[in-house]
């Protein structure tokens, strides 16, 4: 509950702020009765800079400073931290595959039969926004023990489908 109405003020407050390309990925709140720590995780299409990081929290900072509903949910002492998501984090928000076509994805996900399946692959298509079923296209890549994976077929996959999504760094 708490998340929930965060996340929908932070969300109002970035387009105040005229941030409207940065999206909110995710939010935490954490800490003690004395001071709460609030951790805000955004991005955007292309990748996101420290100094747009920045000046969110910056926005932030002034917006929540102002706010009486903000200060009963996080209480009047509380650190704000704004950053992107760190590798290894799952993806969260439907424009994050956007911003992440191109790279290799761990995936988990469920086909018609509802059996779970796993699969790697590179993120080929995101069609995620004003669509009625958003979908991604992988071009899956079977790993073999010592050797370079081999691609096969790419997949079709909705997003209602996938459970878990992961970036995979490459070297």
């Amino acid at each position: 509950m708490v998340k929930e109405r965060l996340a929908s003020f932070i969300c109002g407050a970035l387009v105040a702020c005229g941030k409207e390309s940065v999206f909110l990925v995710d939010v935490r709140v954490k800490g003690t009765a004395r001071i709460s720590k609030v951790e805000v995780l955004v991005d955007t299409d292309t990748g996101i800079s420290i100094a747009t990081c920045l000046l969110v929290n910056r926005c932030l900072i002034d917006v929540f400073e102002e706010s009486e509903d903000v200060k009963s949910l996080v209480g009047d002492d509380y650190e704000l931290t704004v950053s992107s998501p760190g590798i290894g984090e799952p993806i969260m928000n439907v424009r994050q595959y956007i911003r992440h076509t191109g790279h290799l994805l761990r995936l988990q996900y469920t086909d018609q039969d509802n059996v779970m399946h796993e699969a790697v692959g590179r993120l080929l298509t995101a069609e995620v926004l004003g669509v009625a079923a958003p979908f991604i296209v992988l071009e899956p890549i079977i790993e073999r023990k010592g050797k370079k994976g081999v691609h096969s077929e790419p997949v079709r996959l909705e997003l209602s489908c996938i459970k878990r999504a992961v970036v995979e760094v490459e070297f």
